[in-house]
């Protein structure tokens, strides 16, 4: 209010200076105007007059100034007011704002305040019980602490195995389902891609003849052709009484399929003498050495991998001769390549390495007749060491058949594609006896046991179901003596892919009416 009396004493001194300069300098107007000729001539009343007339004009203007300027202040001094009167509402409800959550803050200050005595109060409290139960538990167990501590874990622990366990089962039977769904759609899937036709050529080792008549030209004069024809090939010649037909023996196919070439050929000309089969089997070699290597080379180009070394890709080209279970290799290894391809696309492996170790895995197998001591697949891991120079392929190599570790996802991978392209039902076939023989001895390992009622091969010998007797065998027994059946038949046995052992032991009671 200070400020404001101030300002209104400060409008009216201003508003008063102005009046008196203004009086001051309209009197000394009047004043030289008298002193003017023109105004000598009035009379003094009339000059009276006319002055008195122009200072009231002037004094009413300066009133009006005055009033004027006054309103002004006034109207200004109403602003500032309502002004400051707005400041100091904001400044009192600030104020009160303020208070407040000063009041807010105490007020949960006072509530944390109880809370942590109250904390206190109960830590204290369950001390006190905590120990008031060990000294309880101490006299009830006739344990000390660190005993009944032990004894707490120690069933804790129990407890918990169990629940792992349990919990373990449930996982592998959930993941079990899933992978065993998985797995089938990915076989499948890779057999689709890669199935192959098995109507390849096959070695012939029976050569049929016009007429009996033959067969002396064979055998030739006191026997010289056939003697000439066994040293330069190697291959027996075995002339029986079989009738049209003579039959070729030898361990090495490609030795076998020169002897049977060069005989066809021979018996074609009609000319059979000593020297015409030594040119004819040279001729012939020469043929199936281009041969071998022609093979190779596509085998190898096949695959995708044109820049094998020489000696490899000669041992690729050898695989067109030799068989194995009535699969020629040429055509396994090729469907091995596509499958691993797929497989190693589905999971996320090195397809090149898996191609290439699906390509080269049974490289010995063609050369188990000259190393011996060796299993095939041994023998084509120190030739990829030898030539490649490369320990993840040819571990993933000689690792195919299970008796060596596998190091790499990859070495699986050509596993499975073994399994698949060799063990798939029709990928294989036995001769009529040898398949009898190996069933029958399937048979003959599970009734050795006297707690055996009964035994049958089935799907081809890729199943044993063993029939128990009740009386003589236990649940318990029947477990140990299905796992001795299936460990003799692995030990004993020669067979493609698996074979599955299954076990049945009826219960039965009897009892008569009468």
């Amino acid at each position: 209010m200070e400020a404001l009396i101030l300002v209104v004493l400060s409008v009216i001194a201003t508003g008063s200076l102005g009046a008196a300069g203004f009086l001051y300098l309209t009197k000394r107007n009047i004043q030289q105007k008298l002193s003017d000729k023109k105004f000598l001539s009035l009379t003094e009343e009339e000059a009276i007059e006319k002055a008195s007339v122009k200072a009231r004009n002037i004094i009413l203007e300066a009133e009006k100034e005055t009033e004027k300027l006054k309103t002004e202040a006034v109207e200004q001094i109403r602003k500032q007011r309502q002004e400051l009167e707005a400041e100091e509402k904001r400044s009192d409800s600030r104020e009160r704002q303020l208070i407040e959550r000063s009041k807010n803050l105490d007020e949960r200050f006072e509530r944390l305040e109880t809370q942590e005595r109250g904390v206190e109060q109960a830590k204290k409290d369950l001390r006190k019980v905590r120990d008031q139960l060990n000294t309880q538990f101490e006299k009830l167990s006739n344990m000390t602490r660190e005993e009944a501590k032990i004894e707490l874990m120690r069933q804790t622990e129990e407890e918990l195995r169990t629940q792992i366990a349990k919990k373990v089962k449930e996982a592998e039977y959930t993941i079990q389902n899933s992978v065993d769904e998985k797995a089938k759609e990915l076989l499948v899937d890779a057999m689709q891609r890669s199935a192959t036709d098995y109507v390849a050529e096959t070695t012939a080792t029976t050569i049929d003849i016009d007429n009996e008549e033959l067969k002396g030209k064979i055998i030739g004069k006191e026997g010289r052709n056939i003697r000439t024809f066994e040293k330069l090939t190697g291959v027996d010649i075995i002339v029986d009484e079989a009738p049209n037909q003579v039959t070729l023996s030898c361990f090495d196919p490609i030795r076998r399929e020169v002897g049977a070439l060069a005989l066809a050929k021979l018996l074609k000309d009609g000319r059979v003498h000593p020297g015409s089969i030594e040119e004819t089997i040279k001729n012939i070699k020469v043929e199936v050495a281009k041969e071998i290597k022609r093979t190779g080379e596509k085998m190898a180009y096949d695959a995708g991998f044109p820049d094998l070394p020489v000696e490899i890709v000669k041992l690729l080209g050898r695989f067109k001769y030799r068989f194995s279970y009535g699969q020629n290799l040429v055509k396994h290894t090729l469907e091995m390549v596509s499958i691993g391809e797929a497989l190693a696309m589905e999971v996320g492996a090195d397809i090149n390495l898996v191609k290439k170790a699906c390509l080269l895995h049974d490289l010995g197998k063609v050369l188990t007749h000259e190393i011996e001591g060796k299993p095939h697949h041994h023998i084509s891991g120190d030739i990829v060491r030898k030539y490649l120079k490369d320990e993840v392929l040819a571990n993933a190599v000689e690792s195919h058949h299970g008796d060596i570790e596998p190091k790499s996802t990859e070495a699986i991978l050509v596993q499975i594609a073994d399994a698949i392209s060799g063990a798939r039902p029709g990928a294989r076939k036995d001769n009529y006896e040898d398949y009898v023989k190996r069933v029958k001895a399937l048979e003959d390992i599970a009734k050795q046991y006297d707690q055996v009622h009964e035994a049958y091969a089935i799907h081809a010998g890729r199943e044993v179901r063993v029939i128990f007797r009740p009386e003589k065998a236990s649940d318990e027994d029947v477990i140990v003596l299905t796992r001795k059946i299936a460990k003799e038949i692995e030990e004993t046995q020669n067979y493609p892919g698996s074979v599955k052992v299954t076990a049945i032991r009826e219960f039965r009671v009897e009892e008569a009416a009468k």
